[in-house]
């Protein structure tokens, strides 16, 4: 009987251990944005007063999007954007190395 080998399409990369999301911070990305409107205002009606919603990529016009439409439609007056920060990442190895936007939106919610 012969010995097969797999081909190694998924090479076995060492893995940089991630950090632990904060409880205060929504990560938009290829959901529809109602689904993140509503964990923004589910983080609202907890009590909290800050929370940051963050994006990179095509996903940053999606941010935006969640933030004005939370803030317009369901607390009319009662949401300020404290801070908007814009950066970049760089993502990938060797020859697949790319730079992609980034946005934190830093969001209080006025008494």
């Amino acid at each position: 009987m012969s010995e097969t080998t797999m081909p190694l399409a998924e090479e076995q990369r060492p893995t940089k251990p991630r950090e632990p999301i904060p409880p205060d911070t929504i990560f938009v990305g290829k959901k529809p944005l109602m689904a993140y409107a509503t964990a923004m205002m589910m983080h609202f009606q907890t009590g909290a007063k800050e929370l940051s919603v963050k994006a990179r990529g095509q996903a940053i016009s999606r941010a935006v999007d969640v933030v004005e439409v939370v803030s317009r439609r369901f607390y009319a007056g009662k949401l300020k954007i404290k801070n908007i920060s814009i950066g970049t990442e760089v993502l990938g190895e060797g020859d697949d190395i790319r730079n992609v936007s980034t946005i934190e939106i830093r969001v209080e919610k006025l008494d």
